[in-house]
């Protein structure tokens, strides 16, 4: 199965590719990433090559975790379900590639027991919201509204 993917070919060398993916076991599932973290420290280090080593580092690579997404294909042993939104922490890997985390790809391949479910109620709560735009009142962190300090009482 192939993919694509955002790769880091090297410190400061980013191009989308067609990656293949590693074959999925009866623990794996492939799931299909909706939504992928962004990292002002660990891919700002790899985008440098300044990040310290690591096993698995090792460029080219595909970055991105903390990945939202569907599974798309489950194995019998994996724990998911098809159809089941889950919150993926990294990927098991890609051909080629190092995957590191992998979760800046169009589809993944991880293991079941990493994956946790997520309220697909969640993307319909969000859109039902009105945006800032419209008079809505528009969240910037937890507890915080545009104009007010972390911490601000009030």
């Amino acid at each position: 199965m192939q993919t694509v993917a955002v790769v880091l070919q090297q410190p400061e060398h980013l191009v989308l590719h067609e990656v293949g993916l590693i074959q999925p076991t009866e623990t794996d599932a492939v799931v299909e990433v909706l939504w992928s973290g962004i990292s002002t420290g660990t891919e700002k280090l790899l985008w440098s090559g300044r990040m310290p080593q690591f096993p698995g580092l090792s460029y080219p690579l595909v970055p991105g975790y903390e990945s939202v997404g569907v599974v798309r294909e489950a194995g019998s042993a994996s724990g998911v379900a098809a159809g089941q939104h889950v919150f993926v922490p990294g990927s098991r890997g890609f051909k080629g590639v190092a995957g590191l985390f992998g979760g800046a790809s169009h589809f993944l391949v991880a293991a079941g027991a990493r994956e946790s479910g997520v309220d697909r109620r969640l993307r319909r709560r969000r859109a039902a919201r009105r945006p800032a735009a419209e008079g809505g009142r528009r969240r910037v962190g937890r507890g915080m509204l545009p104009g007010r300090r972390a911490g601000a009482e009030g």
